[in-house]
């Protein structure tokens, strides 16, 4: 006679756990929901709120942690925008700007008058799979409770970020990801949907507390952002530059792969009767910027290229249409008049040996120099004068029906950064 008691002790088993597991979460969120907060960007004029973001109280004095980007505005504008928390129990109060890391994305500020309830820095790193639960405040809901699983430090990005199987929403940036024993391992920062979400490791904010600690007199942001970009430009081109550099083939040439595991690279190919000419691209870019304002980022480093021919097409014709594909080019990240200045381009011809190998014939060995058209332009910071936008692009002209298009655009990086990396880029670009 069949056993039916082994399938209902497992059913209820399982209801057990997840019975606990949910008072669990009940508890956790009633012991900490007092050090947890939202920040309210205020439009002056108005007295009302512009922007939200979540933050959580770190000392007794009323130290309160949150990302940098949902204080931006306050920071970039400080007539027009102030900053606000309101507690779970409705309290409300002024909060002041006391220090910034924008390469990490945290800010650090003080409540008029401080909680009662602050959370505990966590000294270790959780376990890879272990549970940990985000707090925040999404889409201005309230207070809410997301539990997920530790993975570590997310792979191929010039930022350490945990990743986070857990779904972080809107207006839960800046809030705490704690372990089951209620200490920070994490900071809320972004999402990519679909349970993949990201944290600021606890171990930046420990670092951005002890500067602040340090530290003597009034806080110069302005002092504060130029050298923490500068130190971000260094770190970067210095990790480009030590790489090993891949070539990988692309049409009749060999251009620059993925350079370091924070850059990455995808292709495409487009062939169709509308158009004579048929098109590969190469497309590498890095994953992640710093965000210093709404319409301003910095930090980027992208490179492409492409690879046009066709067949019977005369070659004023192929010129006339490769030139208007690549008419539309752009610099890689975004930033306003008010943070850059105008472009100041540098074009010229210059000539690039050609490397033969095996597929090539000996009589065509030794063949005359390719011809190309570049143009170097360079934008400067109006805030931070020693950085710059750099967009590099460069086209081939001496081939009838065959052309090699170059690009690269550097953003907050210094001239001395950008010559190394333009040095580099263009030695490893070959035509077969």
């Amino acid at each position: 006679m069949p056993n039916s008691s082994a399938p209902l002790l497992a059913l209820m088993l399982c209801c057990l756990s997840a019975l606990a597991m949910a008072q669990g979460y009940e508890q956790l969120y009633s012991d900490y929901r007092g050090s947890l907060y939202q920040i309210r960007l205020i439009e002056k004029s108005s007295n009302s709120k512009s922007g939200l973001g979540s933050g959580f109280q770190i000392s007794a004095d009323g130290l309160v942690a949150t990302n940098y980007h949902v204080v931006a505005q306050a920071v970039s504008d400080p007539d027009k925008y102030t900053l606000e928390y309101l507690s779970t129990d409705g309290t409300k109060g002024a909060l002041t700007l006391l220090d910034i890391d924008v390469v990490n994305d945290l800010a650090l500020l003080r409540q008029d008058k401080p909680g009662k309830e602050y959370l505990q820095l966590a000294e270790d790193a959780p376990k890879k799979g272990e549970t940990i639960v985000s707090l925040g405040n999404p889409l201005d809901l309230g207070m809410t409770l997301i539990p997920g699983t530790y993975n570590g430090i997310a792979g191929g990005s010039f930022y350490d970020r945990i990743h986070f199987a857990g779904s972080i929403n809107p207006g839960m940036s800046g809030g705490p990801a704690i372990n089951t024993a209620g200490q920070v391992v994490g900071i809320n920062v972004a999402t990519a949907g679909n349970q993949v979400s990201f944290l600021v490791p606890v171990d930046k904010l420990s670092t951005l507390l002890k500067h602040f600690h340090q530290r003597e007199g009034q806080l110069d942001l302005k002092a504060v952002t130029y050298q923490q970009l500068l130190e971000n430009q260094k770190r970067i081109i210095h990790s480009i530059l030590q790489a090993d550099w891949q070539r990988r083939a692309l049409g009749e040439a060999k251009v620059v792969g993925e350079i370091v595991p924070a850059i990455k690279c995808w292709g495409n190919s487009q062939e169709s009767d509308d158009s004579p000419i048929k098109r590969i691209d190469k497309g590498c870019t890095g994953q992640d910027v710093v965000f210093l304002s709404d319409d301003f980022n910095t930090g980027r480093v992208e490179y492409e290229f492409f690879w046009l021919e066709a067949e019977d097409l005369l070659p004023a014709r192929f010129y006339a249409e490769y030139e208007q594909q690549m008419s539309t080019f752009y610099p890689g990240n975004s930033a306003g008049e008010e943070d850059v200045t105008n472009f100041r381009c540098r074009q010229a011809f210059t000539s690039q040996p050609r490397n033969g190998n095996d597929r090539v014939s000996k009589p065509e060995r030794g063949r005359k120099p390719l011809i190309t058209r570049t143009s170097y332009c360079v934008r400067r910071y109006k805030d931070f004068p020693d950085l710059y936008d750099i967009f590099f692009l460069s086209l081939s002209v001496d081939q009838k029906n065959r052309a090699l298009v170059s690009h690269f655009t550097l953003s907050g990086f210094t001239r001395e950064s950008a010559d190394a990396f333009f040095e580099k880029f263009t030695s490893e670009i070959q035509w077969l």
